[in-house]
């Protein structure tokens, strides 16, 4: 049943109410909370900006002075995004879960979304939690055992030099885990370290909050992404580590593109090329964010240009390893999606070439497959796009498919519109896609 704005102000009024008799009779607010909980249809975190007599507004700028005091940049939180969680409409995600906990000064349990993470309390003062047990599926425990060995090694000199070897770690694993899963352990640890502010920990928390921001991508979290990838971009420039920046920004292209902002994912593309300072990088930057923007645009000359700057860069650089980095593999898959529109069958051998120097089943070759599917599809050979795609949904387990090839895949199957064979990869898809 749809809740009035007349009969939510009658709630806001009877809260005010409880607040007042309970704090006259000198009641903690956790108890005014529990009643405010019984007596009005309310979802505990309402209930708990309720009893402190708090208004949205001043739940933002709270949530943003923590932010500032952490050394981040403020998140793009608003009033609205507010009152969707409380009202049940949308749910919070990890990091504002976490800072929601802060400021009313609880464990994220008592807001209704139980997460694993120890975290301060206002104003600094920790908070203390119940024992629980982490859980994490038992085929993945190498990955939850690094946020556990910081946590276990506590605050000092020792977790900051994890921090950097967590880093490398996730970056380096990135593509071995479904992205929600290790989603959440880069988050964990990243709240584990949160308290350090020397620079070497705070640059390996932007890289965190970077990896966190491409994560996001990757589960369909645009909003998610675009604030961590915003605030990776900041501490970069704080830190002094151009490259954060640049590969932050060069991500936020991504995710623009991903939103059908065609024109503002090349103009970030080009602020991200700044800081390209080696081939690789160049490379990078060309590939990765101008040429599927070109490509987008229309601008057939723009993608034919790129792709050989791109080309020329590439035959010079020394491939990088990682999440962070760069290879041929990567860079065929892109020259293979900027050539669909133009060069259908150019995207057939660059997708080809990039399927063929991934593991089979992982996210990189699972992208270049359904890439090949939709260059086969553009060749009229409609059958073999087919059994592309179905390959992909029979090899790739449904949590390790990300959203992008998820989009993909919505896109092979409209270029197959009217085709009956395609039947066989729609009931595949069912469910999943």
């Amino acid at each position: 049943m749809k809740v009035t704005r007349t009969t939510r102000a009658q709630i806001a009024r009877e809260a005010s109410r409880i607040r007042a008799d309970r704090q006259r009779h000198g009641v903690p607010v956790p108890a005014i909370v529990a009643q405010i909980s019984r007596d009005l249809p309310v979802a505990p975190l309402e209930a708990w900006r309720l009893a402190y007599g708090w208004s949205r507004p001043h739940v933002v700028e709270a949530v943003a002075d923590l932010y500032r005091a952490d050394g981040l940049a403020p998140p793009g939180l608003s009033t609205a995004m507010l009152c969707r969680w409380e009202h049940g409409h949308a749910r919070p995600g990890p990091d504002y879960i976490h800072a929601l906990a802060r400021v009313y000064g609880v464990v994220p349990e008592r807001l209704g979304v139980p997460l694993p993470t120890p975290v301060a309390g206002w104003y600094g003062r920790r908070i203390p939690q119940p024992r629980q047990e982490h859980h994490m599926p038992s085929e993945y425990p190498e990955l939850s055992a690094v946020a556990d060995s910081i946590n276990l090694t506590g605050p000092g000199a020792g977790a900051r030099d994890l921090a950097h070897q967590a880093l490398v770690f996730y970056e380096l694993r990135y593509s071995d885990y479904p992205p929600r899963v290790l989603a959440a352990e880069v988050a964990r640890c990243r709240s584990l370290l949160m308290d350090h502010r020397d620079t070497d920990t705070r640059r390996a928390l932007g890289w965190m909050s970077a990896l966190l921001g491409n994560l996001a991508h990757h589960i369909g979290d645009a909003a998610g992404a675009l604030i961590h990838l915003g605030t990776a971009a900041r501490v970069g420039e704080q830190v002094g580590d151009r490259w954060l920046t640049g590969w932050a920004l060069g991500a936020q292209s991504m995710v623009a593109l991903g939103q059908n902002r065609a024109a503002d994912a090349v103009e970030l593309a080009d602020q991200a090329a700044r800081f390209a300072d080696t081939p690789v990088r160049r490379a990078q930057i060309t590939a990765w964010c101008r040429l599927r923007g070109l490509a987008a645009l229309g601008d057939t000359e723009g993608v034919r240009s790129a792709s050989a700057t791109a080309r020329r860069h590439m035959d010079t650089a020394e491939e990088a390893p990682g999440r962070f980095g760069f290879d041929r593999a990567e860079f065929e898959l892109h020259l293979a999606e900027a050539a669909l529109g133009h060069d259908s069958a150019g995207a057939v051998v660059h997708a080809s070439n990039s399927a063929g120097l991934k593991r089979v089943g992982s996210p990189g070759w699972a992208a270049a497959t359904v890439v090949s599917a939709r260059a086969q599809a553009a060749e009229r050979d409609k059958e073999a796009a087919v059994g592309l795609g179905v390959r992909v949904l029979e090899t790739v387990p449904a949590a390790g498919l990300r959203e992008t090839t998820k989009v993909r895949l919505r896109h092979l199957m409209a270029d197959l519109d009217g085709y009956r064979g395609a039947d066989e990869l729609r009931e595949a898809a069912r469910d999943r896609v």
